[in-house]
């Protein structure tokens, strides 16, 4: 008679779980070392955005501005906007490699129409952090317009969007329970129809923070414009949140911002980066990376990630151009 060698069930289900273990203490590190690759990329694409800004502002002496549109009156909120409404990140295209996407773009024409719509729908790797799942093409609420996704929004200064949307910050003495200076000690880089210059970022470029992140799961931002008539949703507005791209009605919708949201942030003492859980403003940075916090463009082209631990009036300085604050704690 010949015996046969082989596992017993018991001995089968032992090594079983032992390598189930080891799996389990294994996935930790992979996924750490993902996280660190997709930030790595994210950094990369904010270095290249910050390169095509300084690109752009040689060109034109001027950066681009957080979006342009036929309401020039700076002290008129955006819910009076009347288009076309493309972008900053619209602007950089030939400074990004993407020449024959901006051909393609009729800037008198409206983000999303007629001529328009197909190149709206563009999706641009470089403007897209590998950390967010949610990248896919959206329909700006309440139109019909179809945008592709973008993660990467310019910073409007330290008051609400809304009413800093003309280059003019007023109308919301209580922003957020703070009190300060509005005008330009108030503003960003970028708002309705800049053309803001080095000279005018008198912080500073090293302290001035021009370009940050903002997660799907957070609220819809797109890399070609302000869409006339649309309004960014709060996802996070609910408890649960709100599934992304979900439709109306919902707290999601009664907080919905207007159009500038959806290209532009602001950030303050009590809005911190991917903090204050639940945020109802959409107008705000967030994003999906570990630890909690964002990557940030600085107007020298550096790039750092902020945490949201940073010291609260910190941020809020580092928000705008001309505010006269000494902002070294970060």
């Amino acid at each position: 008679m010949t015996r046969r060698r082989g596992f017993t069930l018991i001995e089968l289900l032992v090594v079983i779980a032992i390598i189930g273990i080891l799996i389990g203490l294994l996935l930790p590190a992979v996924q750490k070392v993902r996280e660190s690759a997709a930030r790595a990329k994210c950094t990369n694409n904010l270095k290249q955005i910050g390169l095509a800004l300084h690109g752009y502002h040689d060109s034109n002496n001027s950066f681009p501005a957080g979006y342009i549109d036929g309401n020039t009156d700076p002290n008129s909120t955006p819910d009076n906007d009347v288009g076309p409404g493309w972008g900053w990140a619209s602007f950089l295209l030939p400074y990004l490699e993407q020449q024959n996407v901006y051909n393609q773009i009729h800037f008198s024409v409206g983000v999303g129409l007629g001529s328009n719509a197909a190149v709206s729908q563009l999706p641009l790797a470089l403007m897209q952090c590998p950390s967010d799942p949610y990248q896919q093409n959206f329909t700006v609420w309440p139109t019909s317009v179809v945008v592709a996704h973008g993660n990467y929004v310019g910073c409007n200064g330290w008051e609400e969007c809304f009413y800093g949307a003309g280059g003019n910050p007023q109308g919301d003495t209580g922003t957020d329970g703070l009190s300060g200076q509005f005008g330009t000690a108030g503003n960003g880089l970028f708002w309705r129809n800049s053309h803001t210059r080095i000279a005018n970022v008198t912080d500073g470029l090293s302290n001035t923070l021009v370009v940050g992140e903002r997660s799907g799961n957070h609220s819809p931002s797109t890399w070609t414009g302000a869409v006339t008539g649309g309004q960014c949703p709060a996802w996070m507005a609910t408890v649960p949140p709100t599934p992304p791209y979900s439709p109306p009605p919902g707290p999601a919708y009664d907080n919905a911002d207007y159009d500038e949201a959806l290209v532009l942030a602001h950030g303050n003492a009590t809005h911190l980066p991917s903090a204050d859980f639940p945020i109802y403003d959409p107008d705000t940075f967030y994003s999906m990376h570990t630890p909690q916090g964002a990557n940030f463009l600085f107007g020298d082209g550096s790039v750092h990630f902020l945490s949201s631990s940073i010291d609260p009036l910190t941020y809020q300085y580092l928000c705008t151009i001309a505010g006269g604050e000494v902002s070294d704690n970060w």
